[in-house]
C-alpha cells in the first residue's frame, strides 16, 4: 500500500518526491558553457573580472596602469606612516629588550634629521637633486634638438651619450647591486664555493670613485665569473642561483658602461656634432663634469636615504616586533609606488628635526601643469605637500605657482583653528618676501587627506599611452 500517512520510514532517495520543485534555472559558477554560435546559451555567472578561485584562469583585462591608479588610492602616504613610526612606535621599539639593534638605527636615523636654516634648503635641494638626474640647460639643449632633428645619427649619438652619462652617474649604486647579487648567490651555493666567492668579494672595493671601474671589473672578470661558471658546470643549479646570476650579469653591463674613458668619448663625440656644440658652452660642460665626479658620499639627503633603508630592511625581518611589520611594509610600498613609471611627477620625503620639531613631509610637483585650473600664462608649476609635525598634527597645501602668482589652498590640524588669521598672517609674510604674489588663498580645517589622483588629473593621462595586462 502506499505511504499515504508517512507512518513507515521511506525508501532511501525518496524523501524529496513529494516536494514541488520551482521552475527556476540554476546558475553555478563552476560550469563552463559550451560556446555554439547558432544557439545563444544561458549564462554562467561568470566575469572576466572575477578573481574567485573558480574563475582562477579567467584572462584578466586589469591594465598595469589600472592596477598602478587602484594602489594609489588606497595606498597611505610615506610621511604619514613614516610618522607613525617614529612619533607613536618609537618608544615601544626603543623600549623593547630584543630590539636594540634596529632602534639604535633609528635613533641615529633622528639624530641626523637635525638641521637649521641652512641645512634644510640644503636638504630640499640635495632630494631634488637626487630624483632628477637629466635636469639643467644642458639637458634641455639635448631635448629640444632631439624633438626638432628628423637626423638618425643625431638622436643616436645623444642615446648614447646618455646611457654613459647614466650609467656613470650611478656607478657606486650600480656596485652596490653587484655585491648584493653576490652575496645573494653565495648565501644559496655549497659551503666551500660560497666561502670562496665571499673571499673575492672582499676583495672588491666599494668606495671606488665614479669611473673607476677597472679595478673591480679586473676581479670580477678574473676570478668571480670563472668561479661562478666553474660551480654551474658542476652542480647544474638552475634554480635561485641561476636566478641571482642572471641579474648580477645585468648590473655587470651597466657598470663596465659607467666607465671615464667612455663616457670621455661619448662626451666628446657628442661635442663634436655641429648641431651640439654651437649651442653648447664651456661653462655648461664644466658643470655637468662637476656635477658628476662631485663627491656625493657625504651628502644629507642620500645618507638620509640609505638610514630610512637599513631601518626597513632590519623592520621588514622583524627586528621591531612583528606587529610593526605592516607599517614598514607601507613605507616600502608607497616609496616604490613613487617611482612607477606611470608616475609623471617629482616625488620627495623630506625628515627633518628642525629647531627642535620632528616633521615628516612628502612633496609632489608637477613642473609643467596644463590642468583646467591654471590659466593662460607661462610655465604652471603645480605642488602638493603633506607634512605631519609631531605634538602639532597634519598639514596638506596645494599650490599653483604661475608668472609669479600663486593660488593656494591650505588645510590644518583642527587644533590650530583659533589661530587661522595668525597662519594666514605669516603666509602672506613668506610669500611676500620671495617675490610673490597670492591670486587666491583658501584656507581650512583638514578632514580627510586627498589623494593624489584628485589634485593631479595628469595621472589620468596613462590611460592614453601603451598599455599591458598581466
Amino acid at each position: 500500500m502506499a505511504d499515504m500517512l508517512r507512518v513507515t520510514t521511506p525508501l532511501t532517495g525518496q524523501e524529496k518526491t513529494g516536494q514541488i520543485r520551482s521552475n527556476v534555472p540554476d546558475h553555478h559558477t563552476n560550469i563552463n558553457n559550451v560556446v555554439n554560435p547558432n544557439r545563444v546559451a544561458k549564462g554562467d555567472g561568470k566575469t572576466l573580472y572575477n578573481e574567485n578561485q573558480e574563475s582562477r584562469f579567467s584572462p584578466n583585462l586589469r591594465s598595469n596602469f589600472d592596477s598602478f591608479m587602484q594602489k594609489l588610492a588606497s595606498m597611505p602616504s610615506m610621511s604619514s606612516e613614516t610618522a607613525k613610526l617614529f612619533f607613536s612606535r618609537y618608544g615601544s621599539i626603543v623600549n623593547s629588550g630584543m630590539n636594540e639593534g634596529i632602534a639604535s638605527e633609528m635613533a641615529q636615523y633622528l639624530e641626523m634629521m637635525k638641521v637649521g636654516d641652512q641645512e634644510l634648503l640644503a636638504l630640499l635641494k640635495g632630494m631634488q637633486g637626487s630624483a632628477v638626474k637629466f635636469t639643467g640647460s644642458f639637458f634641455d639643449i639635448l631635448r629640444n634638438i632631439m624633438n626638432g632633428t628628423s637626423s638618425s645619427d643625431v638622436k643616436n649619438m645623444i642615446l648614447e651619450f646618455l646611457r654613459k652619462y647614466d650609467a656613470i652617474t650611478a656607478n657606486n649604486h650600480t656596485l652596490q647591486n653587484l655585491i648584493a647579487n653576490l652575496n645573494n648567490v653565495a648565501d644559496r651555493m655549497r659551503k666551500s664555493s660560497a666561502d670562496e666567492l665571499r673571499a673575492l668579494i672582499e676583495k672588491l672595493n666599494a668606495r671606488a670613485a665614479k669611473g673607476d671601474i677597472q679595478g673591480n671589473l679586473d676581479i670580477i672578470k678574473g676570478d668571480i665569473i670563472p668561479l661562478l661558471s666553474k660551480y654551474m658546470a658542476q652542480t647544474k643549479d638552475f634554480g635561485s642561483v641561476r636566478d641571482n646570476i642572471s641579474l648580477f650579469v645585468l648590473n655587470l653591463v651597466r657598470y663596465e658602461s659607467g666607465s671615464k674613458e667612455g663616457f670621455s668619448d661619448a662626451l666628446n663625440n657628442l661635442l663634436s656634432m655641429p648641431e651640439v656644440g654651437s649651442k653648447v658652452n664651456n661653462s655648461m660642460v664644466a658643470d655637468l663634469v662637476d656635477g658628476i665626479f662631485a663627491n656625493m658620499g657625504a651628502d644629507q639627503a642620500r645618507l638620509l636615504s640609505d638610514q630610512l633603508l637599513n631601518i626597513l630592511t632590519k623592520g621588514l625581518n622583524g627586528q621591531a616586533g612583528y606587529q610593526n611589520t605592516m607599517v614598514f611594509e607601507n613605507i616600502l610600498q608607497s616609496a616604490l609606488l613613487n617611482q612607477s613609471v606611470y608616475m609623471p611627477l617629482l616625488h620627495m620625503m623630506l625628515p627633518a628635526d628642525y629647531n627642535g620639531r620632528q616633521m615628516f613631509s612628502e612633496i609632489w610637483v608637477d613642473p609643467d601643469n596644463r590642468d583646467g585650473n591654471s590659466v593662460e600664462g607661462g610655465n604652471a608649476v603645480k605642488l602638493l605637500v603633506k607634512f605631519d609635525i609631531k605634538e602639532v598634527g597634519f598639514f596638506e597645501m596645494i599650490m599653483l605657482v604661475q608668472d609669479s602668482k600663486v593660488d593656494m589652498q591650505l588645510f590644518y590640524p583642527e587644533a590650530l583653528e583659533p589661530m587661522r588669521s595668525q597662519i594666514k598672517d605669516n603666509i602672506f609674510t613668506i610669500i611676500e618676501r620671495n617675490d610673490l604674489k597670492f591670486r587666491s588663498y583658501m584656507a581650512e580645517k583638514c578632514e580627510k587627506p586627498k589623494p593624489i589622483s584628485e589634485v593631479f588629473r595628469k595621472l589620468y593621462e596613462g590611460r592614453n599611452m601603451i598599455n599591458v595586462t598581466i
